[in-house]
């Protein structure tokens, strides 16, 4: 589970790079590029574990007490990303404003993780 986690990470970063580039060629845009990656990263990869979930309320009371047992994991997780979430729209509103050392810092940051990924995976 490790190494699945570990590169869903790098695509992830590698995802995060590409919204930062194309969002510091065009800062008065910046939050679309961001916004997309977000949401990907929070909408469409999840699915293939959410529609099982989703299942669950077709099970009556069984099905209703599982979900509430599974929304607790549910908020730590969300309080957890919600730094991440929360850096990334403040990149994108300062861009727009036309300050990039919170992109460039991020920039690098990015850069050094995926590099430490490629000299692992070797």
């Amino acid at each position: 589970m490790g190494k699945l986690w570990q590169r869903i990470t790098y695509y992830r970063h590698r995802s995060e790079l590409w919204a930062l580039a194309l969002a510091k060629r065009a800062p008065c845009l910046a939050i679309y590029p961001i916004g997309i990656v977000v949401l990907f990263w929070w909408v469409i990869a999840p699915l293939p574990i959410l529609f099982p979930i989703l299942l669950l309320q077709n099970l009556g009371k069984l099905g209703e007490l599982m979900l509430a047992l599974l929304a607790i994991p549910a908020l730590v997780v969300l309080g957890f990303a919600l730094p991440w979430f929360s850096s990334w729209c403040e990149i994108g509103t300062s861009l727009m404003f036309g300050r990039f050392t919170a992109a460039n810092a991020k920039e690098k940051a990015l850069t050094e993780s995926i590099h430490a990924y490629r000299t692992r995976a070797i």
